[in-house]
């Protein structure tokens, strides 16, 4: 992507509730609608969202181009955003020449006629996850029914797996935990690979009885595991 003609794409914000579930979610997502509306640029809100999600509006939503707002896994007090086109996001390269552009002056012109509206994007990327986990394990109406998956979201943006994914294709979700949004992080770092965050998934999965933890960052794009004894499988073992 030249950045020269990234800024006249249409974008797509992700605001609402707290983007990523970050308190400063909304501060953040507020500025970039008033601003890119302003610019003439066409918005798109999809509220508290994943940014695997963000990145499928541009696919499913034929949008553009997506931002992300979020910091992923670290600490509640910081944020950032993730951009993304139809071919993927935005690698260090794209980044470096935007700032060097807002570093020149060099903005788009101001524009009228535009607005913003809200969609409900989240439904639409919960029913495509379930058609994967169903086709995957060999279709019907309740293909996980029998099975018990206990998730931990640490109070990201993740507790829609539970409720969207996993219940309507029959699955026990027990001891699933920490599955409101909330930016202060009350329980533990939303991180997978995170000490003491694991130490929680463990403890859930092996009161609960679960045949299978999952554990998500705030924004949903990692993940870890856990199996039926409690044990951790992530990062390269995952992979593995």
């Amino acid at each position: 992507c030249h950045v020269n003609t990234f800024y006249v794409l249409p974008f797509l914000v992700n605001n609402g509730i707290n983007s990523d579930s970050r308190l400063s979610g909304p501060h953040i997502a507020e500025i970039l609608e008033n601003v890119l509306v302003k610019k003439g640029f066409q918005i798109l809100i999809t509220g508290l969202s994943s940014t695997p999600a963000m990145f499928m509006t541009t696919i499913d939503l034929k949008t553009d181009a997506a931002i992300q707002i979020t910091a992923s896994h670290h600490p509640w007090n910081r944020n950032g955003l993730k951009f993304f086109l139809p071919t993927g996001g935005l690698e260090g390269s794209d980044i470096k020449e935007i700032l060097l552009l807002c570093q020149e002056g060099k903005f788009a012109p101001d524009e009228k006629g535009v607005s913003s509206k809200e969609v409900n994007y989240m439904d639409t990327y919960a029913a495509r996850l379930r058609k994967i986990i169903s086709d995957g394990v060999g279709g019907g109406e309740k293909p996980l029914e029998g099975f018990h998956a206990c998730v931990d979201a640490g109070n990201g943006a993740g507790g829609f797996y539970v409720e969207k994914v996993l219940k309507p294709l029959g699955a026990d979700t027990r001891g699933s935990q920490f599955l409101d949004p909330d930016g202060s992080f009350p329980n533990h770092i939303p991180n997978p690979e995170n000490k003491v965050a694991m130490e929680f998934a463990c403890r859930a999965v092996k009161e609960s009885g679960a045949d299978l933890g999952i554990i998500f960052d705030t924004d949903v794009d990692r993940a870890g595991c856990v199996d039926a004894s409690g044990r951790e499988i992530n990062r390269n073992r995952l992979v593995a």
